[in-house]
């Protein structure tokens, strides 16, 4: 830092902060209602650094002496330039706090699906979250606090104590200095129970105290230890792990940030128009899950954040750009193909829709084709899009392959909609659009199913079909996002 007293001026400080709850010391009186602040970024800056600034006076020589270094810096935050920011590596992360969550599946249902809001009011994204116009949001996730304090033991490391990390500084604000403790270094930033790479090894063999222990981890990094470190691998072995297992290992609390990566953000579609819903993001999300090697169940990091986090958190998140944008010809008919979550981006097309409808504009016809394995564990929205389709906004073509004995998927679906596809995307002069959206295996039947509709209804050879899908996708009448 710039100086070694509150009176002397300081480099520009910046204060790691917890996302979902954005108060630094609350255990001190003059935090204690920071926790209840608005999602907007600039009402939670502008309450800490008030009460910061205000009641800094009523700090008892004993509660700074509780919460540790880190009060002097709110306590004197005009001479340290201090600010509080959840992740200052994130340039346009902004704190936003969760309204509503809410689950779709049914409670012993082998998938977790779910609806996720948060309130973007007075955010820098407010009016950059319309997932009709293509923008995704993302989400930085945090671990679980728990299995980071069973680390922090076992690896005796001091959850409090305060390291700086230059490498979380703003790019953007040169001199800058970020102090955080220990805890969240490990909770908010670092993706311990990521799986790493034979270069994190290269790095960590020269921490070990024990010579057998050195040893055996650089071995790990040689071409005849491949098969030994693939079987890790597929086992899903974590940065935790590997530093739990070497008991020899003693690494300075500020070196982990040299050791793991930063989480990094997850992309999801956004599943709700903001011209329809002022103020609100909405997300669909499943929670990912695999089986390594050797049978255990293994989760994704953002999905489970997200699965288990509730109304009144907070989480760090920034508009991203999404290829899933409607044409601006409101009167086009835009046809959707929308696999599982998939579904995200159509629900936010036909919400913008209804708006425009609202609104007076004439808006054309949509089409929509779900697919999915069970409707009544996996018809995500039902009674919205029943609704939409009552009032003849959209026409719902579902595709359910498990709830008879033929299997019955959205390319079938697809095919009993031949004529109009043909009319509004094939034929020449037409002016539709088709977009799909979800898991990239069926991928290939669907555009098999395009072609056939145009050899068949258009007279095409399977060249000129080829060409004809070519030209669509060229004009973005064909788009896709698959994962």
């Amino acid at each position: 830092m710039g100086g070694t007293s509150a009176e002397k001026v300081a480099a520009p400080l910046v204060l790691a902060t917890r996302p979902w709850q954005p108060a630094l010391l609350v255990s001190a009186p003059v935090m204690s209602n920071v926790a209840t602040v608005e999602a907007q970024q600039a009402a939670l800056a502008f309450q800490h650094q008030q009460e910061c600034k205000n009641k800094a006076e009523g700090i008892s020589a004993e509660s700074i002496k509780n919460v540790g270094e880190l009060s002097k810096y709110l306590a004197f935050q005009p001479q340290y330039k201090a600010q509080l920011r959840a992740r200052p590596d994130v340039a346009q992360g902004e704190l936003v706090r969760v309204t509503d969550w809410k689950l779709l599946t049914p409670e012993d249902y082998d998938r977790t699906c779910f609806h996720f809001e948060v309130d973007v009011r007075g955010t820098a994204m407010e009016h950059a979250v319309n997932g009709s116009q293509g923008k995704a949001l993302s989400v930085y996730a945090t671990n679980d606090g728990e299995k980071v304090m069973e680390f922090i033991k076992e690896m005796k490391l001091d959850p409090d104590q305060i390291v700086s990390v230059e490498e979380l500084a703003p790019q953007s604000e040169d001199g800058t200095v970020v102090l955080t403790t220990v805890y969240k270094l490990l909770t908010q930033y670092l993706d311990l129970f990521g799986k790493p790479t034979r270069e994190f090894l290269k790095k960590l063999f020269p921490y070990a105290q024990d010579i057998q222990e050195k040893v055996a981890i650089a071995e790990m990094t040689l071409d005849r230890k491949t098969e030994d470190f693939q079987d890790r691998q597929a086992r899903a072995a974590t940065f935790a792990d590997y530093l739990t297992e070497f008991k020899s290992l003693k690494i300075p609390a500020d070196k982990y940030m040299e050791l793991i990566p930063t989480i990094k953000q997850r992309v999801y579609s956004i599943c709700s128009s903001s011209d329809y819903r002022p103020g609100k993001c909405q997300l669909l999300v499943v929670r990912e899950d695999w089986q390594a090697k050797g049978g255990e169940t293994k989760y994704g990091l953002c999905s489970s954040f997200l699965t288990f986090i509730r109304s009144g958190a907070f989480c760090v998140a920034h508009s991203t750009h999404s290829v899933m944008q409607m044409p601006e010809d409101k009167s086009a008919h835009i046809f959707m193909a929308g696999l599982g979550t998939g579904l995200a981006p159509f629900r936010a097309y036909i919400e913008q829709r209804k708006f425009e409808k609202t609104k007076g504009h004439k808006v054309g016809p949509m089409t929509l084709f779900f697919g999915g394995r069970y409707s009544k564990a996996e018809y995500y929205y039902r009674d919205e899009f029943e609704a939409f389709e009552a009032e003849g906004l959209v026409k719902c073509c579902n595709a359910w392959s498990r709830d008879q004995k033929q299997k019955i998927y959205v390319q079938h679906k697809i095919m009993e909609e031949a004529d109009s596809i043909w009319n509004e995307l094939g034929r020449e002069g037409s002016t539709g659009y088709f977009f799909l959206c979800g898991s990239k295996q069926p991928e290939k039947d669907v555009f098999a199913a395009l072609l056939k509709i145009f050899e068949t209804k258009g007279g095409m050879t399977n060249e000129q079909a080829l060409k004809k899908m070519d030209s669509l996708q060229s004009a973005g009448r064909y788009v896709t996002e698959v994962y």
